[in-house]
């Protein structure tokens, strides 16, 4: 079957276009997380007519269609596949994130190569020196796709799942050790809080990152301000527990979590952070505990929520075990130079992978995922 590019509006596509551009978001979904429930249509349909995508930044797509009888392309042939790049902002302001989705029936026909190919050249055509995929389940023809056509991997990840029903609620009794206090909230942070959480998420930074050149942005109380509205608008409800130094005030530990109502089967943990000065205290365990009490209070009926570590924090993993998580999957980050990938998939390049530069950190927490 032939086929074209072109872009594709999401502000103003047809109400069909957006019901078979949501039929290959659940397919690809059920194929590589097939115990992950799909975002509702609406839920999805407000994500693509937006200005941005999820909290990550402005985007562009574009659509891979049969082509009609005639050869041409007329917006009305069959939507074969959907290609997005979406641009990260500030202090990765030259990098961008690829999403490729194409029909199972027409894998393997360069749909996906070509999506990627139109991706490729408006990043490169902008500026964007680096793109980063990092929700690739290992062991799935995503994997091996991203291989072929030049990805290389950076980051292993184990995705964790805390399956609450199942799990015993003693493992959240964890006692607040003397000198500090727990606060938490939904939402907005308090304004009396935002300066020391913006400067206690900072710690992030230290956390494990294999070869990936992609930090943790710097955190400002204008970056929380703009999350936190980001978040809002988007419907989700984020949460967060601290465990706040008394004598200093300081924020020595946090961890976030995001709940995407009405739907509580699954919630995405975020970021999990200790503080440099105040790590060995087992805090990173006591705000995670405390948040797992705040919630199954309010929520009784709460499914399961997944966490991403890098694979080589045994600290961060070892603490979410002592919650009650199980291992669920193997996750890779890939990466590639933008100039390469345009050159190779224009023909005028090696295939061969170029990686990014190895850098490494500490352990000190589970970052969140780019686009969870």
């Amino acid at each position: 079957m032939e086929f074209s590019i072109a872009p594709l509006d999401g502000a103003t596509a047809a109400e069909a276009d957006l019901r078979a551009w949501y039929d290959l978001f659940v397919a690809a979904r059920a194929e590589d997380f097939p115990d992950f429930p799909a975002m509702p249509f609406a839920s999805f349909a407000a994500t693509r007519r937006g200005a941005r995508f999820l909290d990550l930044g402005p985007f562009r797509c574009w659509a891979a269609r049969a082509q009609t009888g005639s050869g041409e392309q007329d917006g009305t042939g069959t939507l074969l596949g959907v290609g997005m790049l979406v641009y990260l902002e500030d202090d990765h302001g030259d990098w961008a994130v690829p999403l490729v989705e194409v029909a199972a029936a027409h894998r393997r026909r360069g749909v996906g190569t070509a999506l990627l190919r139109a991706i490729a050249d408006a990043a490169h055509a902008e500026g964007r020196v680096r793109l980063v995929q990092e929700q690739v389940r290992v062991g799935t023809a995503g994997e091996k796709w991203a291989r072929a056509v030049g990805f290389s991997e950076t980051v292993r990840n184990c995705w964790q799942m805390l399956h609450v029903q199942q799990t015993d609620p003693e493992r959240w009794r964890v006692p607040t050790p003397a000198g500090f206090r727990l606060e938490g909230w939904a939402g907005a942070a308090p304004e009396s809080l935002v300066a020391e959480f913006a400067a206690a998420r900072d710690a992030i930074a230290d956390a494990p990152h294999g070869r990936s050149a992609y930090r943790a942005p710097v955190w400002t109380v204008e970056r929380i301000r703009r999350a936190e509205s980001d978040a809002l608008a988007a419907g989700d409800d984020m949460r967060y527990v601290v465990a706040v130094h008394e004598a200093s005030g300081e924020i020595a530990a946090l961890t976030g979590l995001l709940l995407m109502p009405p739907r509580i089967d699954l919630c995405w943990q975020r970021d999990t952070a200790v503080v440099r000065d105040y790590r060995g205290r087992g805090l990173g365990r006591v705000v995670k505990a405390a948040m797992m009490r705040a919630l199954v209070a309010e929520h009784p009926g709460l499914g399961r929520i997944v966490t991403s570590t890098a694979a080589d924090n045994a600290a961060m993993i070892r603490v979410n075990e002592q919650i009650g998580y199980v291992r669920h999957a193997e996750i890779a980050m890939f990466e590639a130079d933008v100039a390469h990938m345009a050159a190779v998939l224009s023909g005028g390049g090696s295939a061969a992978a170029v990686p990014g530069p190895r850098r490494d950190h500490g352990k000190a927490g589970e970052p969140e995922p780019l686009g969870a």
